[in-house]
């Protein structure tokens, strides 16, 4: 009998040292997938890393683009990052009104940087704004130019542009361009011209922007860039008249503001810093829309 219990107490002894030694085997086994599951993951974690920045870094890679909420006056702002064209073509809308001395001054910049790669001469007509307006500053009875019908013309790096000037008001701004009286808000009717003479994707950015491009009722002068690239808007003056400058002396107040006659701007275009300056920037934009 005792030597049948000892056999059982060897067993046992036996089976608890395996079970021990089992344990510690699991246990190893365990710690050991752990560590290869931490240095997996540390792995996968460092190859998306570098598949994020090699995405974003990339040359063709594109950030979402969002449109600004609002905007304000004489900025530049891309609204899209899509041509409003359907053709894919590129193009300028340039909306003002006959008598506004924003886009008698904004026309000369536009004008120099266009003529500088194109010839629109024939395209323009001197012009003077409303002297009599009330609704700008005091720099009123602008010199400037009125561009006559739609043209094509090349940026400083070939690219090709088709230029569509949009007037809504007369003059004096009691009228259609037709000198006819116009029905309800100032402000309505422009926007009606322009959904009937602008693409759908151009007077949906002027209807977004409205209440940004509109003073005492009425659009103030606004032009849109558009191109493959991306559109742009602006609103205002590209450049602020100064006294002493090339359009005009004086004060800039009502009744001391004393304009320069279109034909002497156009004949000392290209001695006005300003106005060579904002012509610059605004081919910059036209190259980058593209």
């Amino acid at each position: 009998m005792a030597k049948n219990n000892k056999k059982v107490t060897n067993k046992n002894s036996k089976n608890k040292n395996s079970s021990s030694k089992n344990q510690k085997s699991n246990s190893k086994n365990s710690i050991n997938l752990k560590n290869k599951n931490v240095i997996g993951s540390a792995v996968a974690a460092i190859i998306i890393v570098v598949l994020v920045v090699v995405v974003l870094t990339h040359p063709l890679y594109k950030a979402p683009f969002s449109a600004p909420s609002s905007i304000t006056s004489d900025k530049y702002y891309m609204v899209s990052n899509k041509d409003m064209l359907s053709n894919g073509s590129s193009g300028v809308f340039f909306i003002s009104w006959y008598g506004c001395p924003i886009g008698a001054t904004d026309s000369w910049a536009i004008y120099y940087a266009i003529n500088s790669t194109t010839d629109i001469y024939k395209y323009v007509e001197l012009h003077t704004a409303d002297p009599g307006d009330i609704y700008s500053n005091g720099t009123t009875g602008q010199p400037g130019l009125l561009f006559k019908g739609d043209f094509t013309f090349k940026t400083t790096k070939g690219y090709n542009y088709t230029f569509y000037p949009i007037y809504m008001y007369n003059e004096t701004m009691t009228g259609t361009i037709n000198n006819k009286p116009i029905n309800g808000s100032l402000a309505t009717y422009g926007l009606s011209v322009i959904k009937a003479e602008a693409p759908i994707g151009i007077y949906n950015i002027m209807k977004k922007y409205e209440k940004y491009v509109t003073y005492d009722n009425h659009i103030t002068t606004t032009f849109i860039i558009t191109g493959p690239s991306g559109t742009y808007i602006f609103n205002a003056y590209m450049y602020a008249p100064k006294s002493g400058g090339l359009l005009g002396s004086g004060s800039p107040q009502h009744g001391e503001w004393n304009p320069n006659p279109p034909q002497y701007v156009m004949e000392y275009l290209s001695s006005s810093s300003q106005i060579t300056g904002a012509a610059n920037t605004f081919m910059s934009y036209l190259n980058d829309a593209r």
